[in-house]
């Protein structure tokens, strides 16, 4: 409707003598303009519907949102969205579930216009950021990504017949090179917001861009389905980071703190596989790697008193450099635990589980989370975990799956 009212009517009508559209047709009472521009720019006007990157707040399309409180049926939905029927509008297929543009724990409303329907696999991939049009903009770049998978399913006829009359349809996507996390948040950082190499080069200002990126994280992303980390709303946070960096937006004296994702349980995992296989190196890599986090954020907080109690320009220098290492020791950390731990679920109690390398699955969760699975009072190999709370005793079992 604003596209019909403001552009199509508003700006295009007057270099046109009818306009028909599938809501109403009407002609131009006034002589046709011949002045047409010979560049076309569509802008925002005063930045109306910009993200404010110094706030950080909540940008929405429905200015006015009906405040519901059940969450509308998925027909009005689609009925909102101008679909037939209830599919994707990623993949095109289904069943679909109803997904949030900006989630309600940062604000958003049970309006139909905060909605998307999307298939379980894409809606757990979707961003949970506090700005809408990111979300869609997210949106037609998984459009772009898994077009192919519109395609799913149709006869194989139908394809020949469109190749027979020049239509290439594709029905392959591209190979993903890497599972791993920040693979994929690099991949979508570079074919959706378009950052270059240099970008990741890592030079001084990765450390205070990991700072800005947490920043963001803590003040206008949230979680869903329990998934702690998202490609897609990391790539948005490090995409808000860089633009705040640039345009100077940044708070200058931020102060320096650990991660908001804090990685506790990884290096619990790492100690208590060190304990049962003294021979694990990955598990030493990762215990390493959070002592020397550990030692960096400590140091940072000594130099952060000295410069509030004595007001030392100087120290001020130090203060810069020790945060950027904090970035830089933390974000190893990061990617020595994502690449070196494997995570699942418990078969028996449903928890989550994680091994480092080839060690043992052991539980994630810290007791009495556990209590109740048999796995969580004693390892996969039938010995007992003493650094686990058991509720009940028992002997292990001569085999165990």
């Amino acid at each position: 409707m604003e596209i019909m009212q403001h552009f199509i009517l508003g700006f295009l009508s007057p270099y046109l003598t009818e306009i028909s559209m599938p809501l109403f047709r009407g002609r131009n009472p006034e002589p046709q303009r011949e002045d047409i521009p010979d560049v076309l720019n569509i802008q925002d006007p005063d930045r109306e519907h910009a993200y404010d990157h110094r706030k950080l707040s909540v940008r929405s399309r429905d200015n006015q949102p009906d405040r519901r409180r059940s969450r509308p049926p998925v027909r009005a939905i689609a009925d909102y969205l101008g679909l037939e029927e209830p599919i994707c509008l990623i993949c095109w297929q289904s069943p679909v579930e109803r997904a949030h543009v900006v989630p309600e724990s940062l604000g958003g409303s049970n309006d139909v216009r905060n909605f998307a329907l999307l298939c379980p696999r894409h809606h757990r991939e979707a961003p949970d950021v506090a700005d809408a049009e990111a979300f869609w903009s997210w949106v037609d770049y998984a459009c772009e990504r898994d077009g192919h998978m519109k395609w799913e399913g149709v006869q194989p006829e139908l394809l020949a017949k469109a190749e027979s009359v020049g239509l290439h349809i594709e029905t392959s996507g591209p190979v993903r090179k890497s599972v791993r996390h920040f693979d994929r948040v690099r991949d979508e950082l570079v074919r959706h917001y378009g950052w270059s190499p240099e970008d990741f080069t890592g030079d001084n200002h990765w450390g205070t861009l990991m700072d800005e990126f947490h920043t963001v994280m803590d003040a206008a992303t949230s979680t869903h389905f329990n998934v702690a980390r998202k490609a897609s709303t990391e790539a948005w946070a490090f995409e808000v980071a860089r633009r705040r960096l640039k345009d100077g937006t940044a708070e200058s004296t931020a102060v320096c703190e650990p991660p908001a994702e804090s990685s506790r349980p990884s290096v619990e995992l790492a100690e208590r596989t060190m304990r049962k296989a003294p021979d694990s190196d990955e598990a030493r890599s990762v215990a390493d790697a959070a002592r020397r986090a550990d030692i960096a954020i400590a140091a940072a907080a000594l130099v952060r008193g000295i410069v509030s109690s004595t007001g030392i320009s100087s120290a001020e220098e130090v203060l810069r450099g020790l945060k950027e290492e904090v970035a830089d020791r933390t974000a190893t950390f990061e990617r020595l635990s994502d690449e070196l731990t494997g995570h699942a679920i418990c078969r028996h109690c449903g928890h989550s589980i994680a091994r480092i390398g080839t060690a043992s699955w052991r539980h994630t969760a810290a007791a009495p989370m556990s209590r109740g699975c048999r796995a969580a009072s004693f390892d996969r190999d039938g010995t007992w975990d003493n650094s686990l709370d058991r509720a009940w005793k028992a002997s292990p079992p001569k085999s165990h799956r």
